[in-house]
C-alpha cells in the first residue's frame, strides 16, 4: 500500500526545510516548484534544436546545367557531409536572378533556406529599374565561394599580340575594335565594358545569346575580341583558329600560367572575374551563419572539390561573412558607376 506524506510528516522528515511554509504557499504549490527545479538541472540542449537537425537548402537562382548550377553541386556533397544533414539544390531561375535570390530574402532566418549567388547580385540594381530587396542590406553574406577571371582572345589577323599593341591598335583606328559578348550585363560584357574604359577608345560591342556563337564568329575572323573561359579558348588557340592575349584576373590561371594578366601587361589593377557567393535570409543569427561559414570553408577544402572546379579554372576564395558583405558593397558601387554611365537596363 503506498502511503502518501502529510505537510507535517514531510517537514519533520525534511530538515532542510528550515522555515516553515506561509499559509498562502500551498503543499502542492511547492512540490511543483521542487520538481521544477530539479527538471531544471537536465541541460538544455535535451530541449532544443540543435541547428542543423533537418534538410538544408540552397536556391540557385539559375537553371540546372548552368554555371551556379555547376558551382553549387560541385561542393554540397562535401557541405552536407560538414553539416551531417542533407543539403538540397533548388534551382530557381528568371528575372535576371532576382527570383530565386528573393526567396532567399523573404525565407524564414533559421539557415534552413540559403543562397547561392553572382556578380549578377551586385549588377542588378544598377540595370533592375525596381528590386524586390535590398542589396546587401536585406541579407546574411555567409561567404565568397570562388572567383574566376577570362581569358582575353583575339581572331588570328588582328593587328596587335599584346594588351599594349591592343591599346596602340585602338587609338590608331578610333571606334573601329569590336568586341563580342554574351548579353548586356553579361560576365563577359562587365569585362569588356572594363577594358573599353581602360582603353580610353570606343569599340563596338557585338551581342550574341550564349558565348558559343560568339567564340565562332571571333574564330572566323568577323569580331576582333572576346572575353570568355579560357577552357572555352583554349582548343582553338592550340588548333591555331584564334590566339589568346592576356587573362582578366589579377593572378594568373593555373591552368594557362604562361598567359599574362591584363593587369601585368599595362592597365594596372585590372580585374574582371565572375564571382560566386553563399548568403542567408536577413535576421540569421551569428551562431548559425558562422556554422554554415565553417561548414562551407571545410567543404571547400577537399581536394575533391577543387579538382571539380579546374574545368572553369576558379580560384577558391572563401572569406569571412564580414569581408563577403564589403566585397559585395565595393561591387555594387563599382558596377553602378561603370553600367550608370552608360545607361545599361536589364532586359
Amino acid at each position: 500500500m503506498i502511503h502518501f506524506l502529510s505537510e507535517n510528516e514531510w517537514i519533520f522528515k525534511k530538515p532542510i526545510f528550515i522555515m516553515r511554509m506561509s499559509n498562502s504557499i500551498s503543499f502542492k504549490a511547492l512540490l511543483l516548484t521542487w520538481g521544477i527545479g530539479a527538471l531544471g538541472s537536465i541541460p538544455f540542449m535535451a530541449f532544443a534544436d540543435t541547428y542543423p537537425s533537418r534538410t538544408i537548402k540552397i536556391v540557385v537562382p539559375f537553371a540546372a546545367g548552368g554555371g551556379g548550377d555547376f558551382v553549387a553541386r560541385s561542393f554540397v556533397d562535401k557541405f552536407s557531409e560538414t553539416l551531417k544533414q542533407p543539403v538540397v539544390i533548388e534551382n530557381k531561375g528568371g528575372g535576371n536572378t532576382v527570383v530565386g535570390t528573393e526567396i532567399v530574402s523573404k525565407a524564414p532566418p533559421d539557415g534552413y533556406t540559403i543562397g547561392l549567388v553572382s556578380t549578377s547580385f551586385s549588377t542588378n540594381p544598377t540595370l533592375m529599374a525596381q528590386m524586390p530587396y535590398r542589396t546587401p542590406e536585406d541579407f546574411a553574406p555567409i561567404s565568397l565561394v570562388i572567383t574566376y577571371p577570362f581569358g582575353l582572345a583575339a581572331k588570328l589577323g588582328l593587328e596587335a599580340n599584346t594588351v599594349q599593341e591592343i591599346i596602340a591598335y585602338a587609338k590608331k583606328n578610333p571606334s573601329r575594335l569590336s568586341i563580342a559578348t554574351s548579353g548586356d550585363g553579361s560576365g563577359s560584357h562587365l569585362a569588356a565594358l572594363m577594358f573599353q574604359e581602360a582603353l580610353g577608345s570606343d569599340v563596338v560591342m557585338v551581342t550574341y545569346r550564349g558565348a558559343g556563337p560568339a567564340i565562332n564568329d571571333v574564330a572566323a575572323g568577323h569580331v576582333d575580341l572576346l572575353f570568355t573561359g579560357m577552357s572555352q579558348i583554349k582548343p582553338l588557340s592550340d588548333a591555331k583558329r584564334l590566339k589568346i592575349i592576356a587573362s582578366s584576373g589579377l593572378n594568373r590561371i593555373q591552368s594557362q600560367p604562361q598567359t599574362k594578366t591584363i593587369s601585368e601587361q599595362g592597365i594596372k589593377g585590372f580585374n574582371a572575374v565572375v564571382w560566386w557567393g553563399m548568403l542567408a535570409p536577413p535576421g540569421t543569427p551569428k551562431d548559425i551563419v558562422d556554422k554554415l561559414n565553417s561548414a562551407l570553408r571545410a567543404a571547400l577544402n577537399q581536394p575533391e572539390v577543387a579538382k571539380r572546379l579546374e574545368v572553369v579554372d576558379g580560384e577558391i576564395s572563401p572569406s569571412s561573412p564580414q569581408e563577403f558583405e564589403q566585397m559585395v558593397k565595393m561591387e555594387v558601387i563599382k558596377w553602378k558607376k561603370l553600367l550608370g554611365s552608360h545607361k545599361l537596363k536589364a532586359e
